[in-house]
């Protein structure tokens, strides 16, 4: 099941976008938002939210056959 995360994105009326993720812990939501953002232009400032500095969830599936 992939995992479900929230982007919020904020243009203020000068033109400078900012935006947010929810719902991923740990350092995997700068991959999401380098991605987003890289056509957008030049980062030019990162906050971290809380979720950033928690430990990032590992998802283990396990499948059982049939004898």
């Amino acid at each position: 099941m992939a995992e479900k995360y929230e982007v919020e994105v904020f243009i203020t009326e000068e033109g400078n976008v900012s935006m947010r993720v929810k719902g991923i812990r740990g350092k995997s939501c700068v991959d999401k938002l380098k991605a987003l953002a890289s056509p957008l232009g030049k980062v030019e400032d990162v906050e971290y939210t809380s979720e950033y500095y928690e430990q990032e969830q590992k998802v283990k599936q396990i499948s059982k056959q049939k004898a």
